[in-house]
């Protein structure tokens, strides 16, 4: 059972004070008074640990992310969001959890030093957590805004009226400022009974996400390579033995691969990954892989399936990359007992296509967190693994993509693009024999391998997909594409129970509602809500 510092102060904080929503919303009236509370350092340890929360991680927001690009719909109809849909109506966004959080980190900025013989080494490294998680906060709200207020003092959200929008610029250099404060002092690993605390990696990789969100390529290639240069972790089954699918089980959350994550706890603290992604038993819909991301696997000769002699499009799921398996769930396979039939006839049962208004849409469902160790008939619902915020597959990709940018075709970018294709058993990439469908002679056919390596290694998997179409200019051609799921024809059988049988694989491809996507959708539009309390906002061109 995990037992470490985030779990045991938060526990112990809500039992001596309040709840947490309490505790960060009504200080400085109530609880948290400088007199009672700042005054010994397992005091600043247990306030940075309750704004931990704000790491991704949730069930039915950040794991389903992936919803909001190509990769996937909602097979759990009445949870597809707007932008899942291409619908931005300023009404419907909101930021002011972020900056309570924000607030959260600037208070014990501010209230730190009254506590006394704080060992400096803790104390800053304490500091060190907070700044990580506020120039985090800041972050997503660049990505997702653009320009935004910045604030580095604890005012309460009603103290914010007057104040205007920072220049994204200037809101990304201060969170380079905080990563870097938080490189400096945080330490390189924590002991046993801290796990789960922000380390000097983990400050590292997450600097190397937002550099190479804003093609800050320099920077995002050498924080990337001081992460890989530490040697503190590694892929996951990286000699590639065939284990890939336990990275997303309970056994593997605190493996070598995992820089930062979000804890969970089972029953007490539960993320409901598969009840809300897949529940194969019920068709219980999720989230449901579209046909274009399935095409993104390759074959195992290292070649698109447009290019590959083995990819047989009435038998699709043989001789592709092994993550696939991993990804979907398709029809013929067997979980938990049951044998997933996703032809649209009533003898398919609850896995068939429309069966119920949860059943797959596409017809093939998420199985990336289906843990064979636990029961989604009893425990499914409370499935305590804690999410791989961030992992060393990133990291490896994102010096390739950087490095690549940088000094095309440098060997050390295709070496950190292998190696993550090496664990998946997948044939190297290489620019020495053209003969080979793995090679890659320019800059640009590079850049498209890696990208892709970006989309099937993280498919399904917190929504990075959304964020890499936008930061590479394509948003605009796959979501307005047409979505698509899997192809099936339907002919007269008399013999067949249901007077039809489904041949699946030819035909037509279901076609689904999909999204849409234009230029200005590249931010979100600043929260209605927030405008109205505070009319020296503007909004953001096109809304």
């Amino acid at each position: 059972m995990k037992k470490n510092i985030l779990s045991v102060t938060i526990s112990a904080l809500l039992l001596s004070l309040c709840s947490c929503s309490d505790f960060l919303d009504r200080y400085p009236q109530e609880e948290l008074s400088d007199g009672s509370f700042w005054t010994k350092p397992v005091d600043a340890e247990m306030f940075v640990a309750d704004i931990y929360g704000v790491l991704p991680g949730s069930a039915n927001g950040d794991i389903d992310g992936d919803i909001n690009s190509d990769n996937a719909v909602h097979g759990i109809k009445w949870a597809a969001g707007d932008v899942s849909k291409g619908i931005y109506d300023p009404a419907g966004f909101g930021w002011s959890g972020s900056y309570s959080s924000i607030r959260a980190c600037n208070i014990l900025l501010e209230k730190i030093d009254m506590i006394e013989d704080y060992p400096t080494a803790d104390k800053e490294a304490t500091i060190g957590e907070a700044r990580f998680l506020r120039g985090y906060l800041y972050f997503e709200l660049i990505q997702q805004f653009g320009d935004v207020p910045y604030v580095e003092s604890s005012l309460a959200l009603d103290q914010l009226e007057g104040i205007t929008r920072t220049p994204r610029e200037e809101v990304y250099k201060k969170v380079m400022e905080d990563f870097d404060y938080a490189i400096e002092k945080l330490p390189k690993e924590w002991s046993s009974d801290k796990y789960g605390r922000i380390t000097k990696g983990a400050a590292y990789a997450m600097k190397a996400r937002a550099a190479l969100y804003y093609a800050d390529w320099e920077v995002a290639a050498a924080a990337s390579k001081a992460v890989i240069d530490s040697n503190q972790y590694e892929l996951f089954d990286a000699e590639g033995t065939g284990r890939y699918a336990e990275l997303f089980w309970e056994s593997q959350e605190a493996c070598s691969e995992a820089i930062l994550v979000r804890q969970f706890n089972a029953p007490d603290n539960t993320n409901y990954i598969i009840g809300w992604e897949c529940f194969p038993t019920k068709g219980w819909g999720g989230i449901n892989p579209t046909q274009s991301l399935v095409d993104a696997f390759e074959c195992i000769d290292g070649a698109p399936i447009s290019k590959s002699s083995l990819y047989k499009e009435n038998d699709p799921f043989t001789n592709r990359d092994p993550r696939l398996e991993v990804c979907v769930l398709h029809d013929g396979e067997e979980m938990y007992g049951t044998v997933i039939k996703v032809a649209p006839l009533k003898s398919s049962g609850n896995t068939g296509i429309a069966q119920h208004g949860d059943a797959t849409a596409t017809g093939y469902y998420q199985q990336k967190w289906l843990d064979p160790s636990i029961d989604p008939q009893s425990t499914g619902w409370d499935m305590g693994k804690d999410w791989h915020v961030i992992r060393f597959a990133e990291v490896l990709l994102t010096y390739a993509e950087a490095k690549n940018e940088t000094t095309p075709l440098d060997d050390s970018a295709f070496e950190a693009v292998n190696r993550v294709r090496r664990r998946a058993g997948i044939p190297e990439l290489q620019k020495t024999d053209a003969s080979k469908p793995t090679y890659c002679g320019t800059q640009d056919e590079l850049r498209q391998r890696i990208r892709n390596e970006w989309r099937v290694e993280f498919a399904l998997e917190g929504g990075k997909r959304q964020w890499d179409i936008r930061r590479w200019g394509i948003a605009s051609e796959v979501l307005n594409a047409p979505f698509l799921g899997l192809k099936y024809k339907l002919v007269d059988d008399p013999s067949s129970p249901d007077g039809q049988r489904c041949i699946l694989y030819e035909g037509e491809n279901i076609k689904l509602t999909g999204s849409r996507y234009s230029d200005h959708n590249y931010v979100y539009p600043v929260p209605q809500s927030e405008i109205d309390l505070n009319p020296a906002l503007t909004q953001n061109s096109g809304y």
